[in-house]
């Protein structure tokens, strides 16, 4: 027969948790502790994949999930009625600028695709009548004209057919300039986009498959298989090759920014570390909170008997328990949810001030609503898996056996009779071995966690953090040669810049490098016999005087000759040549030998802010990419055998008095938008300011984690002397005194205490050897040396935790008077 009985449990559960109140709060605190370590993580880890989202996005140029191409009027209409489209944009391509020297595209988009794209400071308006454009500000300058709204603009250019460049028609036509715009500096969209009217597009004469639609999905996973769908089930053919396609074909692009996109760059060994503190918390959380209950239904275990007396069922017992658990969980995870998003926006926010490849982006309502959801299953489950085993015990345990029930067994006979307050210290600290473990590694896990913090952020280098990015007081470049995206001359830095910083009272001495950028590739430029990609780079002496050689020396009367070259080596990536060797270098068949002088650390103060991926047949994306082999000549060389005078960078120092006013000057600079500069005191605040992040980061985890082991280990304390008051009592009865008492319980705090810094030092030795050794070198601002002091220190904590507080905890629960204690706790 069912009864109808949950209002008498939940009211049950309710009574037991307020009959024992620290129990209860400890509870709370551990639990809100969790939800705080799951919401802050999630924060993060959340708000940094949608900050390398944005950035991704600005490179490509839009926040759109796809794009169909090649597309008829007749497809658009078809396609974009579909059910898993919710919004849609056509831009309809019309042809190039008919310009050797400039490159761009001219193109009709509509509002919503505007909308999408990620342009930057944009001052007019988009094109509504005929002879309107909406034009890329650089564009407008490199064409002679000064970019201003209401400007006339000449304009020649060829309508081509789509994607294939085949000319159709030669136009030049008079517009007025109605808005400009810049593309974010991010952005890898190489050419200058101009937009013209819907009005005069439709005058054109323009092939019938031109129109690109970009849609907006339900979701953003896994797009690419979406847009696959929406062509089939439309009864179109992806194509993967442009132009010639037939009636039913067409083309697809996904926005591979989204992270879960299915054309995403993600790598899951990226995740791994954030896979691997994911499980430390839950399994931190599981040792205590289960511990917690593990001690909460011992304590309770009488009452469970009487309970099943009377005629509780053991179903009912295990929801009794689970429903204890629940009405804890709640409001410490609601709790634990405010703090913890707050702590997570105050780390985003040191993140977003000290890297500037990240976008700052805030927590939008709908992120922090996944955030909580996210936090609140895991904290949910961790409590759920913590209180299975308790509450599957309290459900077997007979009646009999819970009314005679004492946790402490003798399960051998000792062979010795004399039990010194050591040895039955020692019995009852180990009698039960998963609660002893559970207490140990809880104890020990915040250790370990600050202990490896401080190693990592104890052993950063500032100079050697600092050498391999830049290697004099100043550097001065573009600012895409800074954000990673230098492409050759036009992203060159101007030599009126330089020819007044070296006019400048207090300028010491300078060299610049240079470098050509994507002008060339495998086919134009390579080392004859060898199956290598050779980047090519001019360098002034006085670079060169500041770099470490790792293979022969530096030469200056050699150098001059022009018949040397140095190469760079990076990390193990070694190079195929080594001093004295003699090597032919084609640049689009024009053949110098030289002779390497020796090599030096390849790094960014020297070289590139990427890795360019070069294969070996450039139209072929599935050909193998080439080992690159970076080689510095002397410029008058450099300059000769490329024809190329970009200057990439150019590094100087200068007189320590005089640096504030060269910051000023530079600030004054950094007004140009081709102009950006490094200093080495903006990169020594730079990697403080990373250094304190780090701390931050490590010390709130492991203050939270410390907390609830201390919370765990005074929990433990406590329940321990309550639970054992009356065998305390009767031995204070039987002739032992109080401070006899009081020794041997702060005896079996030590031994809990000293059993974890022993498995602290083995579990740090064993995150040294497979974790932090090889993390911190492959960072080159670290050097690992071996620390131990913090991981001592915070078990010292504990040991003077469980002196204190055992002590104080007894008397306060001793006051009455023997016969009583005796009485009131059978």
């Amino acid at each position: 027969m069912k009864v109808k009985n949950k209002a008498y449990i939940r009211g049950l559960a309710k009574n037991i948790l307020n009959a024992n109140k620290s129990r209860r709060n400890i509870l709370l605190l551990a639990i809100a502790l969790t939800s705080i370590l799951f919401t802050s993580l999630f924060s993060v880890a959340l708000g940094l994949g949608k900050s390398m989202e944005t950035q991704t996005m600005k490179t490509i140029g839009t926040i759109s999930h796809g794009v169909f191409k090649e597309l008829s009027d007749k497809d658009i209409n078809s396609l974009s009625k579909d059910k898993d489209i919710k919004e849609f944009s056509i831009r309809e391509k019309v042809g190039i600028l008919d310009d050797e020297k400039i490159s761009a595209e001219l193109s009709y988009m509509d509002r919503k695709g505007f909308e999408w794209s990620l342009i930057e400071k944009v001052k007019g308006k988009f094109p509504e009548k005929e002879k309107e454009v909406f034009i890329d500000l650089a564009t407008a300058k490199k064409l002679g004209y000064k970019g201003e709204i209401g400007e006339e603009i000449e304009i020649p250019y060829n309508i081509e057919k789509p994607y294939t460049g085949e000319i159709i028609e030669k136009k030049s036509e008079k517009f007025i300039i109605s808005g400009t715009f810049q593309n974010p500096i991010d952005s890898n969209v190489g050419v200058g986009q101009i937009y013209l009217s819907k009005a005069y597009v439709d005058k054109l004469s323009l092939p019938e498959n031109n129109n690109d639609v970009e849609v907006m999905l339900k979701n953003s996973f896994m797009i690419r298989d979406k847009l696959l769908k929406i062509a089939e089930r439309n009864g179109y053919k992806v194509a993967d090759n442009p132009g010639n396609l037939s009636d039913k074909e067409i083309r697809i692009g996904v926005n591979f920014a989204y992270l879960l996109s299915g054309d995403s760059s993600f790598d899951f060994k990226t995740f791994l570390p954030f896979l691997a503190f994911l499980i430390l918390v839950i399994v931190a959380g599981y040792l205590i909170i289960n511990n917690i209950f593990k001690i909460s239904v011992n304590e309770d275990i009488k009452l469970l008997g009487l309970l099943k007396t009377i005629g509780m069922t053991k179903p009912q017992i295990k929801k009794l328990v689970h429903l204890e658990s629940l009405a804890v969980a709640l409001p410490a995870i609601i709790v634990g949810d405010i703090v913890g998003i707050s702590i997570g926006k105050i780390i985003l926010n040191k993140i977003f001030a000290n890297n500037e490849m990240l976008t700052d982006v805030k927590l939008s309502i709908i992120v922090i609503i996944l955030i909580i959801l996210f936090s609140t299953a895991f904290t949910l489950l961790t409590v759920f898996l913590s209180v299975m085993k308790p509450a599957r015990y309290a459900a077997k345990v007979s009646p009999i056996d819970a009314s005679r029930y004492n946790e402490t067994t003798i399960k051998k006979k000792y062979k010795s009779e004399n039990i010194s307050l050591g040895k039955l210290a020692r019995r009852q600290v180990f009698s039960n071995k998963f609660r002893f473990i559970s207490i140990v590694l809880s104890i020990s896990l915040s250790a370990v966690i600050l202990n490896s913090v401080l190693t990592y952020t104890g052993n950063i280098d500032l100079e050697k953090g600092i050498s391999d990015v830049i290697a004099t007081d100043y550097n001065i470049a573009s600012p895409k040669y800074f954000r990673y995206m230098y492409s050759g001359s036009e992203d060159s830095i101007k030599d009126n810049f330089i020819d007044e910083i070296e006019n400048q009272k207090g300028f010491k001495a300078g060299g610049a490098l240079y470098y050509y950028g994507y002008e060339y590739d495998y086919q134009d430029i390579k080392i004859e016999d060898n199956k290598v990609a050779p980047i090519l780079l001019g360098i002034d002496d006085y670079l060169i005087n500041k770099q470490k050689f790792i293979d022969g020396e530096f030469d200056k009367d050699k150098w001059q000759t022009g018949n040397y070259i140095i190469i760079g080596e990076y990390g193990d990536k070694k190079s195929a040549f080594k001093a004295g060797d003699k090597i032919k270098i084609n640049v689009k068949n024009k053949i110098k030998e030289v002779q390497v002088m020796g090599k030096v650390e390849y790094n960014f103060s020297i070289g590139l802010r990427y890795f360019p991926v070069i294969k070996e047949d450039v139209n072929d994306e599935s050909s193998p990419t080439l080992g690159l082999e970076y080689i510095y000549m002397k410029p008058n060389e450099y300059k000769e055998l490329t024809g190329d005078k970009s200057i990439m960078s150019y590094g100087f120092d200068v007189k320590d008095s005089e640096k504030e006013n060269f910051d000023n000057l530079l600030k004054t600079f950094e007004n140009e938008p081709d102009f950006s500069y490094d200093s080495r005191d903006l990169q020594i605040k730079s990697t403080m300011e990373f250094k304190s992040l780090i701390e931050f980061a490590g010390y709130s985890l492991s203050i939270v984690l410390f907390l609830i082991s201390v919370l765990n280990f005074i929990n433990v304390i406590a329940t321990e002397i309550l639970k054992n008051m009356v065998n305390l009592s009767i031995l204070e009865a039987i002739g032992m005194t109080k401070k006899n008492i009081k020794k041997y319980l702060v005896k079996k705090n030590l031994i809990y205490s000293f059993c974890g810094l022993i498995f602290s030092f083995l579990i740090m030795l064993l995150v040294n050897k497979f974790i932090l050794v090889d993390f911190m070198a492959q960072t080159k601002w670290t050097s690992y040396k071996f620390v131990i002091m913090p991981l001592i220190l915070v078990n010292i904590i504990n040991i003077i935790i469980g002196i204190i507080f055992t002590g104080k905890f007894y008397e306060r629960h001793s006051k009455n008077n023997l016969i009583d204690r005796i009485r009131n706790l059978e």
